[in-house]
């Protein structure tokens, strides 16, 4: 068994090193369901089922031209997510997890006097991620894991609006297309303030083609790359344990193709800073919320752009071990 773990283990680095040089990444679709930025629970040992609820809303209200902001408020996107994830961890290295997702995507044009208004809504793409812990300290909580997914098409692809025209890829719940996700994480806890950690998070999506799109074309998200660093801080608030959160993020996407030819104005960079909070309602139990605003952005050609983003839920984990086999969480 451990010989089987260590070959799974080297092959599973080769693979991301040789990812990491090859490809960029991307996430569901460029109107922001935030599926990559929201993919991974934290790591367990054995025994450990955990399960995450949370609401995302992101709005895009921002018109942009390479990285100058214009001044033109007659567009404007919001993109609501629920986001279900559940965590089980076979052994203290080894552990899966799964994201399932609803979206809701609102479009709003206003010209000439006439305003044009888009939605829909319906269960997303889903994930599928295997982690592995390649690495953990013996004296604290300082780790490093690594993953491997895919995630699948569950969400409609071909909705069309009241006049049975068919709507754009980015504004459907779904992608259409299979994906693949390499995934990888370490986790710094200081020796002198246990309660304080500095984690850093990569998350890689090589994009599979839609190839039914509008009946007769084929359609392929471009391919991103996002990478967290996370600084967060416990503090005691009577009884309870509240942690400060602050993250930086920066998502890198390339440009979206029809029919293997670049869609214009498709693709961009961006960094964005996101202050939280997490409350331990219990040492089993945590409510956490979070704002973010973008710090940077530059995208091809003229698209609307980040502005706000708010992320808020409820995480809840379970050992499924005998009691007396437990050490205490705290």
């Amino acid at each position: 068994m451990e010989t089987a773990f260590k070959i799974w283990r080297s092959s599973l680095v080769l693979a991301l090193l040789i990812c990491s040089f090859k490809s960029g990444a991307q996430t569901c679709c460029s109107g922001g369901v935030p599926i990559s930025s929201n993919l991974g629970l934290p790591p367990e040992d054995a025994g450990w089922l955990q399960a995450s609820l949370r609401y995302d809303l992101n709005l895009l209200n921002t018109l942009k031209s390479g990285a100058k902001t214009l001044e033109d408020d007659s567009r404007s996107r919001k993109t609501h997510s629920v986001l279900f994830q559940m965590g089980y961890s076979f052994t203290s290295r080894l552990s899966v997890d799964a994201l399932f997702s609803w979206v809701r995507q609102e479009r709003v044009i206003q010209q000439f006097g006439q305003t044009d208004f888009t939605q829909t809504n319906g269960l997303g793409d889903a994930v599928l991620l295997f982690k592995y812990r390649l690495w953990n300290a013996k004296k604290n909580a300082s780790s490093f894991s690594a993953g491997l997914g895919i995630k699948a098409p569950t969400g409609a692809a071909d909705l069309r609006n009241d006049d049975g025209l068919a709507i754009i890829a980015d504004l459907q719940p779904g992608t259409g297309a299979w994906d693949k996700v390499m995934w990888a994480q370490g986790v710094i806890q200081f020796a002198d303030r246990p309660g304080m950690n500095l984690s850093m998070t990569s998350v890689w999506s090589i994009k599979g083609v839609n190839e039914d799109y509008l009946d007769t074309q084929q359609y392929r998200f471009g391919k991103e790359w996002q990478g967290l660093l996370s600084w967060s801080d416990r503090h005691r608030l009577g009884t309870k344990n509240i942690d400060l959160v602050l993250v930086g993020r920066f998502r890198t996407v390339q440009e979206d193709k029809v029919n293997g030819q670049i869609l214009p104005n498709t693709g961009g960079k961006w960094l964005f800073v996101q202050p939280g909070l997490s409350y331990w309602y219990r040492p089993d139990i945590f409510l956490s919320a979070y704002a973010e605003w973008p710090v940077y952005g530059q995208v091809q050609g003229t698209q609307t752009a980040p502005s706000f983003r708010f992320n808020a839920g409820v995480f809840y984990r379970l050992s499924l071990k005998k009691q007396e086999e437990l050490l205490p969480l705290f």
